[in-house]
C-alpha cells in the first residue's frame, strides 16, 4: 500500500518537500520506501505541480516509523507544518505535529481493510 503525503500552507517549496523526504529515509525501516513525485498542478494554475512524497508501507515496522516519525519532524518544523495524507482509496487525513492519533487510525484502518478477503 502506497501512501500520499503533501505538505500544505503557503511558502511550501521542493526544497521543504526534500527535506522532509531525507528525514523521514533517515529511520532505517523507511529507507527505502520514499519516494518524490510530481503532483498535478491545481486547476486553473499554470507550471508544474508541487512534489509530494510517495511512502510504501508494504511492512509494518514501516507503518509504524512513518506515524511516529512524521509528527516529530512537523514539531521540529520552525514553521507551522500540516501535511495531508492521502491512501490509495482516496481517503484522507490533515496531520499537524499534535494529531499524530489521526495518521495512526487512518492508516491501521487502511492496513485492516488491505488484509480483509
Amino acid at each position: 500500500m502506497n501512501v500520499e503525503l503533501r505538505l500544505l500552507g503557503e511558502g511550501v517549496s521542493d526544497s521543504d518537500v526534500a527535506s522532509i523526504r531525507q528525514q523521514l529515509t533517515a529511520h532505517r525501516d523507511l529507507r527505502g520506501h520514499v519516494s518524490t513525485v510530481s503532483a498535478e498542478p491545481d486547476e486553473g494554475a499554470m507550471g508544474s505541480g508541487t512534489e509530494l512524497l510517495l511512502v510504501g508501507l508494504g511492512s509494518g515496522g514501516a507503518l509504524t516509523a512513518l506515524v511516529t516519525t512524521l509528527p516529530a519532524l512537523l514539531q521540529a518544523r520552525r514553521s507551522a507544518a500540516t501535511v495531508e495524507v492521502t491512501l490509495a482509496d482516496g481517503r484522507s487525513a490533515t496531520i499537524t505535529a499534535d494529531s499524530a492519533k489521526d495518521a495512526r487510525l487512518l492508516l491501521e484502518e487502511a492496513l485492516r481493510d488491505r488484509s480483509r478477503p
